[in-house]
């Protein structure tokens, strides 16, 4: 008789424990993986991409690229510059998501930052991230 009240005692507890723990699944859920990768028994993480999809960046440098290289003579010259700083901020970003050094944060405006822009765009290109388009 002890017995079996054990065992019907232990069912209960077990039904009881499933239940809490079916409650809370998903922050065990979680513990055990974190368990599993401290272990390296389970893959870790796979990296959360920051920044927006490096699709949307290599649209966006070129519709700016081609409206910077066929701008018409009488755009404001305060729209030109505009251009510009949004282009370098857009290569910035690719070089950021690629893991490309860059400098053109650093360097005033002139030769030397048109330089680098051109350095930039050729590193970029040969990841793959076309910036020519074909108009």
């Amino acid at each position: 008789m002890d017995a079996d009240l054990l065992v019907k005692g232990s069912i209960i507890v077990a039904i009881l424990a499933g239940l809490w723990v079916l409650g809370e699944r998903d922050a065990y859920r979680r513990r055990v993986l974190r368990l599993g990768r401290a272990l390296r028994l389970v893959a870790p993480a796979a990296p959360v991409p920051s920044g927006p999809p490096i699709e949307r960046i290599a649209v966006d440098a070129r519709r700016i690229r081609s409206q910077l290289r066929h701008a018409p003579p009488e755009v404001p010259v305060a729209r030109l510059r505009g251009w510009v700083k949004a282009y370098d901020d857009v290569l910035v970003t690719a070089c950021r998501s690629l893991g490309i050094e860059e400098r053109l944060g650093e360097l005033p405006e002139g030769p030397t930052r048109e330089l680098e822009r051109e350095r930039v765009e050729r590193m970029l290109e040969a990841t793959g991230l076309l910036l020519r388009s074909n108009a």
